[in-house]
């Protein structure tokens, strides 16, 4: 899982903004090498790319998309996506918002509830000319904020935002291309996943669902993402499992029970196996942030 404080500290960046900039680019490749070839969650973050040269391959929940130079990219915070075939001349700019925070960058994914079936788009000039400055904005301005408050920077960019994002995708034909077979099952993987993660951990039973042996939905499921419908499971766990320390006072052993483990203690070597920390010490250290 990615979140916004993972990317501005990967980025050497602070994270008094909600907005944050920067390049992308092949011999930079410290965030596009933990995006590189394997699934990942975006947690909070909108994130807009502007491809200025070469090209990537992006899989957004399964469904595989092409950024090449001239083309703007747009992700929602709760979706999976994998990048790949990374050209040698890929160059790129960023920008990403925080979501959840004061500014309620959330609700733009509001606004394009069709943009998740079509992510990238092709820029006209006038469009990639004004993204452009407003990047270049947000560059300058998370680096001075001594004249104006913090939030009323991140308002105005985020109205900024909104506003040149609508005037794109108001005047797109958006034609959406039909998911492939094995593209919709994952789709229908992770719908599953949302709703009976908290019983079901085992690749048999989501594999029961479509009519295929472990084996033969596996490969289904990591060639399309990257990633093995464990990885997947456990990751869907492991966020129910956050969400119950963070937001209830359960202890670990109901937050087991609730998760369906057979005992506490399988439920912390399973919660540490994919985080690093027990469930305790997460909690601890989440409610002290």
């Amino acid at each position: 899982m990615v979140d916004f404080e993972t990317i501005v500290k990967m980025r050497g960046l602070d994270s008094s903004s909600s907005f944050r900039y920067f390049e992308l680019r092949e011999d930079k490749g410290d965030f596009l090498a933990g995006m590189m070839n394997r699934s990942v969650h975006l947690k909070d973050v909108v994130m807009v790319v502007i491809c200025r040269a070469g090209s990537v391959v992006v899989s957004i929940d399964g469904t595989s998309h092409t950024l090449s130079a001239g083309q703007m990219l747009l992700l929602f915070a709760g979706t999976y996506c994998r990048f790949s075939a990374l050209s040698s001349d890929f160059e790129a700019e960023a920008i990403i918002g925080r979501v959840g925070h004061e500014n309620s960058v959330d609700s733009i994914a509001a606004t394009f509830p069709r943009v998740r079936q079509m992510p990238v788009v092709s820029l006209l000039k006038q469009e990639n000319q004004t993204l452009t400055a407003l990047m270049h904005y947000v560059d300058c301005t998370s680096r001075n904020s001594l004249n104006t408050s913090r939030l009323d920077i991140d308002n105005g960019i985020l109205s900024l935002l909104r506003a040149e994002l609508v005037d794109i995708f108001l005047h797109r034909n958006m034609a959406v291309r039909e998911a492939t077979v094995d593209e919709q099952l994952v789709k229908r993987f992770n719908m599953l996943l949302a709703v009976h993660s908290f019983e079901h951990r085992d690749v048999e039973h989501y594999a029961a669902e479509f009519g295929l042996t472990p084996k033969r939905f596996a490969a289904k499921v990591k060639r399309i993402t990257g990633t093995t419908p464990s990885d997947l499971i456990a990751s869907a766990v492991v966020r129910n499992a956050k969400k119950l320390l963070v937001s209830t006072e359960l202890s670990s052993a109901e937050i087991a029970e609730k998760l369906n483990f057979s005992t506490p203690s399988f439920f912390c070597r399973y919660f540490k196996r994919y985080t690093g920390t027990t469930p305790q010490e997460w909690r601890l250290r989440s409610t002290s942030y």
